[in-house]
């Protein structure tokens, strides 16, 4: 019993031994740690007007580029591209001036690259039309309306739009800005001509674009009829001897793409779908139903033929005319479309 309280009481004393010899110095509380410095502000988006050689065309052409929020400002940061085509009689400034692009894009917080080039009268093909630039810068010879368009500006050495957007273009703006610089960092669209010129050279460079969009685009130059139109009875043309010599649009469309039939299937968004298969490209295309040149038959026709196909594809069919209100109300949906089918920044 003796030996137990002798024990406890022996326990009990180097345990106050044991504190004693702590409390001497006092438990200092732990440092704050040092304050945070808040993040650096995004730097806004804008607009830069840029010259560059196409060797294609063998002249100098001017691009608008829209570079997003944050561009400036994270320089290690590289950012998909979307290139906009203008239409027929238009230029590089009509999607910022008239369509309000950089508002649109500012809008969807977009984090993209927009470059918009000049591609004058070209349908963005490569045409076997041929033309003499000393004579064009003279008169305008060569010209879709020359006594409209700027020569100094339009008139080119070669037409060879199509090479120009997807061979020197691509290569100009990944040489100088900061892109994602492969095929699912890129895509494209465009009004009109533009909505053609899209679809085609996305179409026949599927390993540089990833998604494609149109806006009241020309995108079945050979559909014939009916009109309007109606399921399940498409005529196509099987001779283009004739074919647009009515109009001089059409008389012009005939000019670039040229008299063989090959040439204009070798263009043609259905046929070049086909030969890509289901889910090469992604695709999306729009038309008013009051197109003043009736395009809603040609879209709804690709509509059906793609569908039928089992090609995935997003369509629109809705109130509008060929023309910037129109535009201008479906391009957040087409920014939208290429963004969610291409990668994001990196």
């Amino acid at each position: 019993m003796n030996r137990t309280l002798i024990a406890v009481a022996a326990s009990i004393a180097c345990a106050a031994c044991s504190a004693k010899g702590t409390s001497g110095e006092p438990v200092r509380p732990a440092a704050d740690p040092p304050p945070t410095a808040p993040p650096a502000p995004l730097s806004p988006s804008r607009v830069v007007t840029e010259q560059f050689h196409s060797d294609a065309l063998g002249v100098d052409k001017a691009v608008v580029i829209y570079l997003p929020r944050g561009y400036d400002s994270q320089p290690a940061r590289h950012w998909p591209v979307f290139y906009y085509l203008h239409g027929l009689g238009g230029n590089e400034t009509n999607w910022l001036q008239r369509g309000k692009l950089d508002a649109a894009a500012d809008q969807l917080a977009l984090a993209a690259v927009v470059v918009m080039p000049d591609g004058d009268d070209g349908w963005y093909v490569d045409s076997p039309l041929a033309i003499d630039y000393a004579q064009c810068m003279q008169d305008g010879t060569g010209l879709f309306i020359p006594a409209q368009q700027d020569h100094a500006t339009t008139c080119v050495r070669a037409r060879r739009y199509e090479s120009y957007i997807a061979r020197d273009l691509v290569g100009w703006i990944d040489a100088h800005y900061h892109t994602i610089a492969r095929r699912d960092g890129r895509g494209i669209a465009g009004l009109s001509m533009g909505g053609f010129g899209a679809m085609s050279v996305a179409l026949r460079h599927a390993d540089e674009f990833a998604a494609a969009g149109s806006h009241s685009g020309a995108i079945a130059l050979l559909y014939r009829g009916p009109r309007p139109f109606a399921p399940g009875k498409t005529e196509l043309y099987s001779d283009v001897a004739d074919r647009g010599n009515s109009t001089p649009i059409g008389a012009w469309i005939r000019a670039v793409f040229g008299s063989d039939i090959a040439d204009w299937k070798a263009h043609d968004v259905v046929e070049l779908a086909g030969v890509l298969g289901p889910g090469k490209v992604a695709l999306y295309f729009d038309c008013g139903t009051e197109d003043d040149f009736a395009l809603q038959d040609n879209v709804q026709y690709v509509h059906e033929a793609l569908t039928a196909r089992h090609i995935p594809h997003e369509f629109f069919v809705g109130p509008g005319r060929h023309d910037f209100a129109f535009w201008s109300a479906r391009l957040p949906v087409s920014l939208a479309f290429l963004r969610a089918h291409t990668a994001r920044p990196e």
